[in-house]
């Protein structure tokens, strides 16, 4: 590591192409967390402008409580579809053993 400093240090041409390219890492990070938060912000505003239109309640304090119960339901139904698999597996093993 000592010698790698010491290149970038020593070298101008070096230098400046890795602060090129540091520069090209940083602003591609800067834009996809841009992109992360307008994807978020344009989600909420859907979320928002559903539940308005459906009547239901827009508070921010009732989301954490909604996303749960999606969250539940989403376990409850890759359970079922897993066990589903899982007999479907079996039983197809057991007619391969039996034939």
């Amino acid at each position: 590591m000592d010698q790698f400093s010491n290149l970038l240090a020593s070298d101008p041409i070096y230098m400046a192409i890795a602060v090129v390219l540091a520069v090209i890492i940083l602003l591609g990070v800067i834009k996809k967390l841009i992109k992360l938060v307008l994807v978020v912000s344009a989600i909420l505003v859907l979320w928002i402008a559903y539940t308005t239109w459906t009547g239901g309640d827009t508070s921010i304090k009732s989301l954490p409580d909604k996303i749960q119960s999606g969250v539940d339901a989403m376990k409850d139904k890759a359970s079922e579809v897993g066990e589903k698999a899982r007999e479907s597996a079996v039983k197809k093993i057991d007619e391969k053993i039996r034939n």
